[in-house]
This record gives structure tokens, C-alpha cells and sequence, in this order.
């Protein structure tokens, strides 16, 4: 399998750096490859942030780049911290960049095609407020439900997974290790 880890956070020592470390960590061996794209990071991952015009009409070898190794992966694993009840700006970038009409999808006379079927998506969100704050009032499913349906799920990607964690700010490092403890338990059950 081959499995491709999107992470989006600026800073080097976050949480999120270190769950798309040890994911890639954990699925590397004979049978799987696994590779992180930075999108902080990695400048092939740079996207168009304000010239639409070229992106629509012209070739962006960044953007081809992206779409192939997205190609490559059997598997998706998108990790970030929420954001104001977000995806950060330059994940979601990301998304409208190279989850482009005849790359992702395909219109139809009835509806859509999906061009990225039998992939599989995994969605590892952190954030700071506790859990009730992000289930109960501010968004209830709503960036599990973006994925599932409006994004992934439009290009025909299967989200086999959604797990936020919570109050990370307020977590010490035997709570993280637990936290990692658990996510390696996801995949070896």
C-alpha cells in the first residue's frame, strides 16, 4: 500500500508533526511505502494563492507534482490542527489547488464522476478546546462531514476515519504518548 501523509502545521515541534512521524514510522516496511508532504515545508507543495488566472489556464508543474503523488497513494492521510473551526488556510488551498474537474471528478450530464475511487482517506484533527466545545457547539460533524461528503467523498475517496483530539495545549508528554498509543492501536487492530 502506498500511503500519502498531508500534515499542515508552521511549526517543527507540533503534535501534528509528530502523528505524520510515526504514522509514516508504522506503515514503512516490505509491502508499504509511506511519504509526508509538508505543506508548511515541502516548496513542491507551495501552492497558487492569488494568481487564478494562471493556475486555470496555465501548467503548474507544483501543482502536477501534488496530483501525481496523489495518484501514487492508495491511501490519504490528511493531519492539522483546527483553526478558527477550520482546516488551516493552506490545507484547504491545497484541496481547491489540486482537487481540480477532471483530475478529482469529472462532470457528467447526471451528476459526477469520480476520479479518485478506491482510495482511502484517514483525518487526524487536533485542537485546543476541549472535545464538547468542537461535538456540541461549534460545529457538529462539520469538518468530518466536509471530508466525508464534500470533498473526498465528491471524488469518490472512501474516509475510513475521523478522530479529533482535544485540549492539546493542556497535554504533557505521557498524554501524548498515549495519544500516539492510541492511533498506532487504530491501524493494528
Amino acid at each position: 500500500m502506498n500511503i500519502l501523509i498531508i500534515t499542515a502545521h508552521p511549526g517543527n515541534g507540533g503534535f501534528t508533526k509528530l502523528i505524520a512521524e510515526n504514522y509514516k514510522k508504522w506503515h514503512t516496511d516490505a509491502w508499504n511505502k509511506a511519504e509526508i508532504v509538508d505543506l508548511y515545508a515541502d516548496e513542491n507543495a507551495q501552492p497558487f494563492l492569488t494568481f487564478w488566472e494562471n493556475m486555470k489556464y496555465g501548467e503548474d508543474k507544483n501543482r502536477k507534482i501534488m496530483q501525481d503523488k496523489i495518484t501514487w497513494a492508495d491511501q490519504l492521510v490528511f493531519i492539522f490542527p483546527i483553526w478558527w473551526g477550520q482546516v488551516p488556510a493552506i490545507m484547504k488551498n491545497f484541496f481547491d489547488t489540486n482537487f481540480e474537474n477532471n483530475f478529482a471528478f469529472r462532470y457528467t450530464k447526471k451528476w459526477q464522476e469520480w476520479l479518485l475511487k478506491w482510495k482511502t482517506a484517514r483525518v487526524f484533527a487536533t485542537c485546543d478546546a476541549p472535545w464538547f466545545i468542537y461535538k456540541l457547539f461549534i460545529f457538529p460533524n462539520r469538518i468530518k462531514g466536509y471530508f466525508k461528503m464534500y470533498l473526498l467523498g465528491f471524488c469518490g475517496i472512501k474516509t475510513s476515519s475521523f478522530h479529533l483530539f482535544d485540549s492539546m495545549r493542556k497535554r504533557d508528554d505521557a498524554s501524548r504518548k498515549i495519544t500516539l498509543d492510541t492511533i498506532y492501536n487504530m491501524w493494528n487492530k
